[in-house]
């Protein structure tokens, strides 16, 4: 993954931005600490999978939780 400073992302907001309409990711860096800038459309997915996933993960938890009780 491509990665900028935030000096260098200022510098070249505009054509960055437009490279993450387009698709891309980056990662942002400042003083040990980094971010990253996706698109939209990645990022609601990625929530979409994590939500589907922990919620089987519950109904497994609930299962086995009821399961081992009525043992």
């Amino acid at each position: 993954m491509e990665q900028f400073t935030v000096n260098e992302f200022q510098e070249n907001f505009d054509s960055l931005i437009e490279r993450v309409e387009g698709g891309e990711s980056f990662q942002i860096n400042y003083e040990g600490k980094s971010v990253m800038i996706i698109p939209a459309k990645e990022y609601q997915e990625a929530v979409e999978t994590i939500t589907e996933a922990t919620s089987k993960d519950w109904d497994d938890f609930w299962y086995n939780e009821d399961t081992l009780c009525d043992i």
